[in-house]
């Protein structure tokens, strides 16, 4: 999705959307100028006054005027209500109560947001319209993300979500942002919900969550992120929504860190040096056993190992790192002699 196009298509093209069955029937040739540009951007008319473009197999966004874009917003959240109910009798906790009180709350403002469109259209409407297109309105702007996805640097699932609205000439919109997680680490199943509803002039809701571990039988991981922005005195409203149940193992890899490069000058007095190397594993993989080999000789069982480092193992030396008895890293060592006739009044 092209953001920076749509974004400029939605505060320049509002009037376009507003005033519902009557500024559809006022201005069908703008109307099907829109359609015709939005169809070509690969956006679907789902139902009266509503559009819909998928952005991948699991992410789709809408967006919708009057009360048919109202109604069909309501009915969204409301399905969103009902497997967030569903989660928390399976994994009760405080963010998940939150996310549904948040979830009611928003489907409460969305009804009378359609209410107010029933009762009070002519005036309304007519008055939204004719401020939006007047000079006295310089923008009206809002816009929404979504994006579920599997981690990266370790096991698990991810999600992350935000609206905004923002108006020059007074009107007040209400943005709102949800992500979930769910993940299992061994026995335990873990979730994470954050939800970020706001009202106003200019305004932002966020929120992110993350969660580590897979799926296991009869739980799969699983990640949720939705975003929104609509505005009751306007009618508009605009959403995106996404799902992922990716959690694919990281690949675990051995690390050893450390000098790779010693040199001592004989003849001015240097000695040996005493050198830690450290072994480390990525990939979210836990380690419990190591073992450490000085050129093919087992020497040290730590997570460390310190040798004192001298001129005599010149030309060097490689080391080797076992973690878990699986993962391998080795890490050659150069060492160097550089000799001095007199130096340090030490002369050869």
């Amino acid at each position: 999705m092209n953001r920076k196009h749509w974004t400029a298509a939605v505060c320049l093209g509002l009037a376009t959307l507003l005033g519902g069955d009557r500024l559809w029937a006022a201005d069908a040739g703008r109307m099907d100028q829109l359609k015709a540009k939005m169809k070509k951007d690969g956006w679907k008319e789902v139902a009266e006054g509503v559009f819909e473009r998928q952005l991948g197999p699991d992410k789709v966004e809408r967006i919708g005027h009057g009360r048919e874009g109202l109604s069909w917003n309501i009915g969204e959240l409301s399905r969103s209500l009902e497997r967030f109910r569903q989660e928390h009798e399976l994994y009760p906790s405080t963010e998940l109560a939150k996310i549904i009180d948040d979830l009611t709350e928003q489907i409460a403002r969305s009804k009378a947001a359609m209410w107010n469109l029933d009762v009070d259209a002519e005036k309304g409407l007519s008055n939204a319209v004719e401020a939006v297109s007047g000079g006295s309105c310089s923008s009206i702007c809002y816009s929404a993300t979504a994006n579920a996805y599997p981690l990266t640097a370790s096991q698990g699932v991810g999600a992350t979500a935000s609206a905004s609205f923002n108006s020059s000439c007074g009107y007040s919109g209400t943005t709102f942002a949800y992500s979930y997680a769910r993940a299992t680490l061994g026995t335990t199943t873990t979730t994470h919900t954050q939800s970020d509803p706001d009202s106003g002039t200019s305004i932002t809701s966020q929120a992110t969550s993350t969660v580590n571990g897979g799926s296991v039988s009869g739980i799969p991981c699983y990640s949720e992120a939705s975003a929104s922005a609509e505005s009751t005195a306007l009618g508009i409203s605009y959403s995106t929504s996404t799902t992922n149940s990716s959690c694919p193992a990281q690949q675990c890899a051995a690390t050893i860190s450390g000098t790779s490069y010693e040199s001592f000058i004989i003849g001015a007095g240097g000695g040996c040096r005493s050198r830690t190397w450290s072994v480390t594993l990525s990939g979210g993989c836990s380690a419990s056993y190591y073992q450490w080999q000085l050129d093919g000789v087992v020497v040290g069982s730590g997570s460390t190992y310190t040798l004192s480092v001298c001129g005599s193992h010149q030309p060097g030396f490689t080391l080797q790192a076992t973690v878990n008895g699986t993962y391998t890293d080795t890490h050659p060592v150069t060492v160097e002699r550089e000799y001095c006739e007199c130096c340090s009044g030490v002369c050869n």
